[in-house]
């Protein structure tokens, strides 16, 4: 449609109707589904004390008192406007809930807040009154609580539901005998809006302009058709790309060489029928050819492939609260996977369809989902058909300071897997059920439980699970949490039961002393599995800053436990721990030093005694170049009764120590170079001595807005196995107007006394256009 056809519909409609009728319908159909979305979203719940103005910019008690007096205006000083600005907060049609919602708001929103009367008859709970609509604008964000801003009429306000603590000077007090009961504390934390008997309207309920349904019928017909015109979606897009790549592997035993070039085209088209808020929907194909030659030796072969796929969407009433979306889906593609010493190549094809969406309710919201993909993958020596069909469904449920939340899933999964000299055949119905409840019981303490249950048809795994936690801090220095979790497992060849309860107890004595204590019951049932057991400990820490470039550390605890079942026992365990950390002016350098030894020991002559020590320093040598030096030492000696009779035991100890420089520096403020040089030792009994000596380097380089240049080098020696490893990666990415090039180098090489030397050539090469 051309330019001036438009404004001829435009310029007939304004003649038809007016000015106020063409805003109306402008502004219900121009509200993005964003910005309701985010409309729709509660705040992150914030300190409201410190956020909320105070009550003396809102002058709500004066206009209130003013419109009261109706035409006596000349009693005040201040003159009534026709309308103030004003927080929404929420809708109802009986007055009874909508009183019932303002006494749970907490009492610094509560203060200001009021019931006012819409024109269709609707009770609303609004906040503040103001002149001022950017001023209101920076408190809506600090409110924890979803509303919009709307005007205010103060003749409308409920009076009697108004709660005020007293009268600013400048009005005259109504001489009215009426005690108003001082609304009661709220302690937790007001997240979101409550919920009632009544379901909430929309918090988006306004006044809005009086037209009548003539002129509403006129100024549809002209505006849709223009609203259409002038708010176009994306309409056509799609890609174009062209890519080469060149292989190349060697090794003392073959010579293999693949060279490929594929092209791949993409062709979608977006839009929607009628409004974006009735049906958006998304169609596109692609289609891609691919040939390649490989060469084995003296052999080669050429080959051709020819992809086809497509993808279509639907969306319906994505602005409301069900949308329900639609799709189906073909993708074929080929699938290189390269290695060390081979590459291999998958054609896969997949189709799918299925749908999603949910409802959008009061406080909570469903989602729910299906898919079916079918899918057929055919390689050099494997081959596979597979079937899947998931369904997903979940239900979340918000209060004041408590959240629900249930989740199913259920896979249905059939596939069949051919190798050269074998096949596989799979069937398995997997069920996984999640159920998570939150509860912020005060400000010091929380409670939180957690169930889950899964089941697989194909392993006849069925395994659920239970926990509950509940914390409690009455103090900043004390701090609790209490646990109890239960798991019942059942296999093929198993059955078994699993109970226990964990105490955590933390008390802060000083600034350098802490105590902590922990008890567990645990019980277990089953096959094989039939044992009680009960372990308490206290564990005592120091903790010192001396001044600000040393400090100490340290701490003992003592433990013990009793089992009975297939093992009857009593044992305890006493460990030790200590460390400092010292920084240095010379070299910008810090040092740490710890170390911990344990030792157990029970009825049965079991035995467990440990020591590990650690070791760190670092120092800048230059202001790009760091040092980094550690140790780590670790001993054991145990031996541990088997219920079949006799001791399993094991000694060993091990050294691992680490010498690294590394090197950072930016190039400017368009790149960047990080590198590293090390060895790592490794020592211990019963274990081989091993050197890794290692090196590796990363560039980045944006030489211009549109090149952009990246290098990475990794180097490393690993004695153990007699191996070398080395790989490299070069990328180049530049832009011309619309065109993209791509230019890829990987290599990598190994060298093993088992395979000898290895090399892996990779070369990609890509132009796309996007538009």
């Amino acid at each position: 449609m051309k330019k001036r056809y438009l404004i001829t519909a435009l310029i007939a409609g304004v003649a038809f109707t007016d000015v106020s009728t063409l805003h109306y319908f402008s502004h219900q159909a121009s509200a993005s589904i964003e910005g309701y979305q985010k409309e729709r979203k509660s705040r992150k719940s914030i300190p409201v004390e410190n956020k909320v103005p105070p009550p003396e910019i809102y002058r709500l008690r004066t206009l209130i008192a003013q419109a009261e007096k109706g035409k006596e205006k000349k009693k005040f000083e201040t003159k009534v406007k026709d309308f103030y600005y004003s927080l929404q907060l929420a809708t109802f049609k009986k007055k009874e809930n909508a009183e019932k919602f303002l006494k749970k708001l907490p009492p610094e929103i509560r203060e200001n807040a009021f019931i006012y009367i819409t024109d269709r008859g609707y009770y609303t709970v609004r906040y503040g009154l103001f002149d001022n609509y950017k001023l209101l604008k920076e408190i809506q964000e600090s409110i924890p609580i979803s509303s919009i801003i709307v005007k205010t009429d103060v003749s409308k306000v409920v009076k009697e539901k108004v709660i005020v603590e007293q009268v600013p000077e400048v009005v005259k007090k109504p001489e009215v005998k009426k005690k108003i009961e001082k609304p009661e504390v709220v302690e937790e934390e007001t997240k979101i809006i409550p919920e009632f008997e009544e379901e909430e309207i929309s918090i988006f309920e306004e006044e809005k302009p009086k037209i009548p349904l003539y002129k509403k019928i006129i100024g549809a017909v002209f505006f849709v058709p223009a609203y259409m015109l002038t708010h176009k979606q994306r309409g056509f897009w799609g890609k174009v790309e062209f890519t080469y790549k060149m292989e190349k592997y060697k090794d003392p035993y073959r010579k293999t060489t693949r060279n490929s070039f594929r092209q791949y085209y993409e062709l979608n088209y977006e839009g929607y029928v009628y409004s974006p808020r009735l049906l958006t929907y998304t169609i596109g194909g692609n289609f891609s050819r691919e040939d390649s030659k490989i060469k084995y030796g003296s052999s080669s072969s050429d080959s051709t492939s020819k992809l086809i796929g497509y993808n279509l969407e639907l969306n319906f009433l994505k602005g409301s609260r069900f949308p329900v979306n639609l799709f189906a889906k073909k993708t074929e593609s080929p699938l290189w996977y390269t290695y060390y010493d081979r590459s291999s190549y998958i054609e896969r094809k997949t189709d799918s369809y299925g749908l999603y969406g949910n409802l959008r309710l009061i406080g909570s919201q469903i989602n729910y989902g299906y898919k079916h993909e079918k899918s057929k993958s055919v390689g050099l020596d494997f081959r596979e058909d597979r079937k899947t069909d998931e369904y997903t469904f979940s239900y979340g449920k918000s209060f004041i300071n408590k959240s629900f939340n249930l989740t199913l899933k259920k896979n249905i999964d059939d596939y069949t897997q051919e190798y050269a000299s074998t096949t596989r055949k799979v069937y398995q119905d997997i069920d996984n059920y999640n159920l998570n409840y939150r509860w912020r019981v005060s400000k010091k303490s929380n409670l939180t439980a957690d169930a889950r249950y899964y089941s697989n048809s194909y392993t006849d795994l069925k395994d659920f699970t239970g926990n509950i936690n509940y914390m409690w801090n009455p103090s900043d220095r004390l701090t609790t949490n209490f646990g109890f979790s239960a798991t019942k497992s059942e296999g093929r060849n198993y059955d078994i039961t699993f109970l226990s309860f964990n105490e955590n107890l933390n008390y802060t004595i000083n600034d350098n002393w802490s105590l902590s204590h922990n008890l567990i019951l645990f019980n277990s049932s089953g096959t094989n599995a039939d044992q009680k057991l009960i372990n308490t400990g206290v564990n005592l820490s120091y903790h010192k800053t001396v001044n600000e470039k040393f400090s100490i550390f340290g701490g003992t605890g003592v433990s013990g436990q009793a089992e009975s079942g297939n093992i009857n026992r009593v044992g305890g365990t006493v460990s030790l721990n200590a460390g400092l950390i010292k920084r240095f002016d010379f070299l910008n350098s810090s040092f740490s030093l710890s170390g911990s030894t344990s030792q157990y020991k029970s009825s049965k002559d079991d035995r467990s005694n440990t020591f590990n020590i650690n070791e760190r320093y670092t120092a800048f040598l230059s202001k790009n170049l760091r040092f980094e030096h550690t140790i780590n030492y670790y001993y054991q000696d145990s031996q541990y009764y088997r219920p079949s009779g006799g001791f399993s035991e094991t000694n060993y100890d091990n050294l691992e120590t680490s010498n690294t420089l590394r090197y950072k520096r930016m190039l400017g403020w368009k790149g960047s170079l990080n590198a590293a040089l090390g060895v790592k030792y490794y020592y211990g009994k019963k274990r081989a001595e091993r050197f890794y000596p290692f090196g590796n380097m990363a560039l980045s380089y944006r030489f211009t807005r549109n090149l952009l240049y990246k290098l990475s080098v990794d180097v490393h020696r690993d004695t153990y196995y007699n191996t070398t490893y080395s790989t490299i990666n070069s990328h180049i990415d530049y832009k011309y107007r619309r065109l993209n090039f791509r230019w890829d180098l990987q290599y990598y090489y190994e060298d093993n006394d088992n395979y000898g030397k290895r090399h892996n050539y990779i070369t990609t090469f890509k132009v796309y256009r996007v538009f």
